[in-house]
């Protein structure tokens, strides 16, 4: 469309300044063509005067015998020469046009016709033929001059003079045209190709520098660095489940987040260096100033604060959750590749940990991710071989000691890299894009395992599926869980979903839409890992939850730790005022139970209760009617 424009404009201003010309040489022409026709008139009238001029001279020079009649002849026929030529001459036709000239013209031609005898017989004798010749002569010879002085004064000449300097003047003014056309032109061009670069090196959404201008900027930072012997950052900038946003609430609301993300980045790293969109969700900031080690990680735990903020929509809120890897130069590395790679790989770690969303790269980073990338085709193999297991961990009653429910938790015993830690089996398939097929892997298989356990006689039993925040914010969790429940027979009273906060925390308009639409299928929701993200209380109160699980970081210090006491207790009484239940995690102590009883706790788990099993080993541990497998305290 650009190229289009300038083609557009460029032929305009072409066609202009070809016509300026044209029009230029036109007139010129013009004003050739009348100061020629004026010269062209002058000339020929004077001639004819001039002829007549010279007649009657030769009948003077005859009468005084200084010249004979031949000459006379002569002068007779090159008068009549010039009438003959100016009566039918095609280059005399401007002179036969001036008013009054033809008559004359043709009188005068006339006239010679009769004087033709008369001429040829006078002899230089016959003083009385040659004197009446003369006084016949003389009229003609007086409006020869009259010819000749009209056609160099006269208004009929000033009429020319004043074409002439009009199409002069017009000539000026389109010769103006055209060096302003000119001029015009190339600022037009000058201004476009302005704006042709400046789409060619930023980016149109953001307005920040694209990648083209980022390697060029990048390249002079790291010459500058060089020469002055000063370190530079590079943080990478990524953030979590982009796409799903975009698929989820439409591309509008994901533009105005990157806007919104590119604004904040600008702000944040202000006039200590400069920030660029490499493409999609992905920004790269270059830190020229206060680049150490220590500097660079301020600045990307900076960068990260300012992200982190709620973005405010028409009908909700995002929080956006961003993770930033950071290099340095020289330290991480020298050239551009080098600091580009490692930057992404510590960035990388920080999008499969949630307990640091900002990392600096570390030399062995580079093994590990070599690792997690075999890993990824690892698992494709195994989700397609159904290599993959589940364990389940019981969740009790902690007053009674009956058993609640049953927490799916994912196993993977990989032949090539042995027991695969659950933490690292999600990362690696949310980072590969195959966390979709794991939850849905998992929550099928969990409600057919449910299915077999209902059938055997245990059909007051509940199971808890934790959801990956990939399969949450794509908007397609309730159609996925009403699949499952529809194909295994599973009634939804019997499925509790756990869901991290920082999930429900990307989209508060889009969370509350899928929890409601759980909800009305009868799901019970539970809030998992509650206490470690960054829930506000009204964000809580809004979402429709069941339960709240207490992580477990907060369970073992209960006992030694007051401020830790005092944490748990808040949150029993405010899950009591939301009525949720709420669910201990981690209880390894019989003092730990105790205390959560006295606090109000109503479920927990934890290896003081019972350790993860596998689903065999639990069809003969589970009691009939339900009854308690472990005492309480």
């Amino acid at each position: 469309m650009n190229k289009l424009k300038l083609l557009l404009l460029t032929a305009i201003a072409l066609l202009f300044g070809l016509s300026s010309i044209y029009s230029y040489t036109r007139d010129l022409d013009v004003v050739q063509y009348v100061s020629g026709t004026i010269k062209g008139i002058g000339w020929a009238s004077s001639e004819l005067e001039t002829e007549a001029l010279k007649f009657d001279h030769a009948l003077s020079e005859l009468v005084a015998g200084t010249n004979d009649e031949a000459n006379l002849q002569l002068r007779f026929e090159l008068l009549w020469s010039r009438i003959e030529v100016l009566l039918t001459g095609e280059e005399s036709q401007p002179l036969r046009e001036q008013p009054g000239v033809l008559p004359v013209l043709q009188a005068f031609r006339e006239q010679l016709e009769l004087w033709e005898p008369r001429v040829y017989d006078l002899t230089a004798g016959d003083r009385a033929g040659i004197l009446a010749l003369q006084q016949e002569l003389a009229p003609y010879r007086e409006l020869a001059r009259e010819v000749n002085v009209d056609s160099f004064s006269g208004a009929n000449v000033w009429q020319q003079l004043n074409i002439i300097q009009d199409i002069r003047t017009r000539s000026l003014l389109y010769l103006a045209g055209l060096l302003i056309s000119g001029g015009l032109m190339l600022w037009l061009l000058v201004l476009e190709n302005r704006r042709n670069r400046e789409l060619a090196y930023h980016d149109m959404l953001t307005g920040l520098p694209n990648r083209m201008y980022f390697y060029q900027l990048m390249g002079k930072a790291l010459a500058a660095a060089h020469k002055e012997q000063r370190p530079l950052a590079l943080h990478m900038v990524d953030l979590n489940g982009f796409k799903a946003i975009n698929d989820s609430l439409g591309h509008e609301v994901g533009d105005r987040l990157l806007r919104v993300i590119a604004s904040r980045l600008r702000q944040a790293i202000g006039d200590q260096g400069v920030v660029a969109r490499l493409g999609g969700d992905e920004f790269v900031v270059i830190q020229r100033r206060q680049a150490d080690a220590t500097g660079a990680e301020q600045m990307a735990l900076a960068l990260w604060q300012s992200l982190s903020r709620e973005v405010r929509l028409n009908d909700g809120c995002l929080s956006p959750m961003a993770c930033i890897g950071t290099s340095l130069y020289p330290v991480h590395g020298a050239t551009l590749p080098e600091l580009m790679s490692h930057a992404d790989t510590a960035m990388y770690y920080a999008k499969n940990n949630r307990k640091a969303a900002v990392r600096l790269f570390e030399p062995d980073m580079d093994e590990r991710r070599l690792r997690r990338q075999k890993l990824a085709v690892a698992l494709q193999a195994a989700l397609e071989k159904d290599e993959l297991s589940l364990h389940y961990q019981p969740i009790f009653h902690l007053e009674s000691g009956r058993i609640e429910s049953l927490e799916a938790l994912l196993r993977w015993q990989s032949p090539e890299f042995g027991q695969v830690s659950p933490l690292e089996l999600i990362a690696v398939a949310e980072h590969h894009g195959l966390a979709f097929r794991l939850n849905d892997w998992v929550l099928h298989r969990a409600c057919r395992q449910l299915r077999q356990w209902q059938s055997a006689g245990f059909g007051w039993l509940k199971v808890n599926v934790n959801v990956s925040p990939n399969i949450f914010v794509r908007g397609q969790l309730a159609a996925t869980v009403a699949d499952s429940l529809r194909e295994t027979g599973v009634k939804a009273e019997s499925l509790v979903l756990e869901i991290t906060e920082d999930t429900s925390m990307w989209d508060t308009a889009g969370s509350l839409d899928t929890l409601r639409e759980l909800r009305r299928l009868g799901v019970e929701i539970a809030l998992d890992d509650f206490g470690t993200g960054y829930s506000s209380f009204s964000h809580l109160r809004q979402l429709p939850v069941n339960k709240l699980k207490i992580d477990k970081s907060f369970v073992a210090d209960l006992s030694t730790d007051q401020r830790a006491f005092n944490l748990v207790k808040t949150i029993v009484t405010l899950a009591h005022s939301l009525d949720m239940a709420v669910t201990a995690e981690g209880i390894e102590q019989p003092e730990q139970q105790r205390l959560l009883q006295q606090l109000g706790c109503q479920l927990g788990q934890g290896y003081l209760l019972a350790r993860p099993m596998q689903a065999d080993a639990v069809t003969d541990w589970l009691p009939r009617d339900g009854q308690s497998h472990s005492q309480p305290a």
